[in-house]
């Protein structure tokens, strides 16, 4: 008796092994191959995106970005300038006042990741592209252009671009200039609800 069983258990297990295989028994996908023009699809390409007009550091399209009561700069960012490239990043004219009054001008770009993880993927990154020359009013090309990972800006390490990243990438990216200058509106300043203290 005990030998027929095993027989029959056996024969089971065997039309189980037999049985076809399907994807959607598995984890992931065993059998799709991605293409060589989709990975290129997937893979960021910097846009080549002429900077902007010089901005007039006196006129009223300025938002004053909030980083915090102890911060001694006043960063500012130039509402009109705020637009979305091809590329899908971010590009616009920030001004880091001195306590003396001085103007830091910079044309930057941030690209916001769609995903968390790193990986192959191109991760949330920041890029200046031309620092203001007041005198003479143009831009300089930096010396040194490249991305820089935006990975610890929430944790104090870039004060003035956490509340950007924060407008422009949290929640998903608006597509159009109006949306992007309301984010900035309502997340980066003073009294937007991300720096208000709720524990007061």
């Amino acid at each position: 008796m005990r030998r027929i069983l095993l027989l029959a258990l056996a024969a089971t297990a065997l039309q189980v092994s037999a049985a076809p295989r399907h994807d959607k028994d598995t984890l992931e996908n065993t059998r799709y191959q991605e293409s060589e023009a989709e990975k290129a699809a997937r893979e960021f390409k910097e846009a080549d995106v002429a900077l902007p007009t010089f901005p007039d550091t006196k006129s009223g399209g300025w938002f004053d970005i909030y980083v915090g009561n102890d911060f001694g700069k006043q960063p500012k960012i130039l509402l009109d300038s705020i637009s979305r490239a091809p590329d899908g990043t971010i590009r616009y004219v920030l001004n880091v006042q001195s306590q003396q009054g001085h103007d830091n001008l910079t044309a930057e770009g941030i690209y916001c990741s769609p995903t968390s993880f790193g990986g192959e993927s191109k991760r949330s990154s920041y890029k200046v592209f031309g620092y203001g020359d007041p005198v003479n009013k143009r831009w300089i090309a930096p010396r040194k252009g490249g991305w820089k990972n935006i990975g610890s800006i929430l944790s104090g390490a870039d004060p003035i671009r956490a509340p950007l990243f924060r407008a422009f990438c949290e929640d998903g990216t608006p597509a159009s200039q109006q949306a992007l200058q309301q984010r900035v509106t309502e997340r980066a300043g003073k009294y937007s609800p991300s720096m208000i203290n709720r524990s007061k």
